[in-house]
């Protein structure tokens, strides 16, 4: 697909689940919560510096139109990937975002175009936060984890030694069978020692040491 034609259907594809959504909530009385979205990219290595420094320059055009929790690299579990976390404050604002991203010419020739070509891959997951859960950090550095987990989340740890537990997700759209934690670490080998003591390798299916971007929230 030429690169007009993908940024022509991104804009007609936003519109269509904007007036979709719309009927839903209207129909149904769902009441309005807020969802995350949990994206991550593969790059080409030969083009993740470059992705990186588009990012920085130019991720402002896209923090414009929605919240960014954190934007992160993966250091292990995954090379060359990228992983970030948006909220929106209902599925509602979601599908509207969608389309107005579609709709704007600095984000499209700016950005979508130019880092089109260099990603090998796009997953993503529609998640909600847990009540117990704050997304609030109140130590900077160190470095996070993002565990995915097939347990209950009544089973799903709350503490792990010195490591601040951000979020607890359950899945809405996407891998239905997986939860996910959002974990803040001091350090890497804080992290080892949790596995090597086995606080958490009976409930962690796949887990990825995550390095905060300059332009992330969390940092």
């Amino acid at each position: 697909m030429r690169m007009a034609a993908y940024v022509n259907a991104l804009a007609k594809n936003g519109r269509l689940i904007s007036r979709c959504f719309s009927r839903v909530v209207n129909s149904r009385g769902i009441h309005d919560e807020p969802v995350y979205e949990l994206r991550t990219y593969s790059i080409y290595p030969k083009d993740f510096k470059a992705f990186i420094q588009l990012s920085a320059e130019h991720l402002h055009l896209r923090t414009k139109h929605s919240k960014l929790i954190g934007y992160w690299t993966s250091e292990i579990g995954g090379i060359n990937d990228v992983v970030h976390i948006w909220e929106y404050d209902c599925l509602k604002h979601r599908a509207d975002v969608r389309q107005a991203l579609g709709n704007d010419p600095d984000w499209l020739a700016q950005y979508i175009k130019k880092i089109l070509p260099m990603l090998d891959r796009q997953d993503n997951a529609l998640l909600k936060l847990t009540r117990k859960s704050s997304l609030v950090q109140t130590d900077s550095g160190g470095v996070y984890e993002l565990c995915c987990t097939e347990k209950p989340l009544k089973d799903l740890p709350v503490t792990r030694g010195d490591a601040q537990l951000l979020g607890t997700f359950s899945s809405l759209i996407g891998s239905l069978s997986s939860s996910y934690q959002l974990w803040h670490h001091k350090s890497v080998d804080d992290i080892v020692t949790s596995a090597a003591e086995g606080s958490y390798k009976p409930y962690c299916t796949k887990s990825r040491l995550l390095l905060p971007t300059a332009w992330s929230p969390m940092k």
